[in-house]
């Protein structure tokens, strides 16, 4: 009689983690405040970003942990281990073809990719 606790699908990944090449220079979006001279009610003083600032806005995030497919394992394979499925369905690895060189590991902003040593063996596994 427990109670059931979903598992995570992928742990969280701390800021020491992430490779940050992939790192947008544009300052992020401050919400417009109502000005004082207006502020005489209880109401609301913070406006909201509109659609465009929202989307913009999610776009920065870095999913810690999570592909958002920004293609930089895709890229940088020397072996052309890494098969793109198209939007939305990430990639695939072609073991046969991978050396364990870690590129991709290195490539991936988000720590999406995790090398583990291989027991035994001198190089890296995914």
């Amino acid at each position: 009689g427990g109670v059931y606790m979903k598992e995570e699908r992928h742990p969280i990944v701390g800021h020491e983690k992430l490779h940050l090449w992939y790192n947008t220079s544009a300052p992020k979006r401050e919400q417009q405040q109502l000005p004082l001279a207006e502020r005489s009610s209880f109401d609301e003083i913070m406006q909201g970003l509109s659609e465009a600032e929202a989307l913009f806005e999610t776009r920065r995030c870095l999913s810690c942990g999570n592909c958002f497919e920004c293609d930089g394992c895709y890229g940088s394979c020397p072996e052309g281990a890494v098969i793109k499925l198209g939007r939305g369905r990430r990639y695939r690895y072609n073991y046969d073809l991978c050396t364990g060189c870690a590129v991709c590991y290195e490539q991936c902003p988000c720590h999406a990719i995790e090398m583990v040593q291989e027991s035994g063996a001198g190089g890296y596994g995914r």
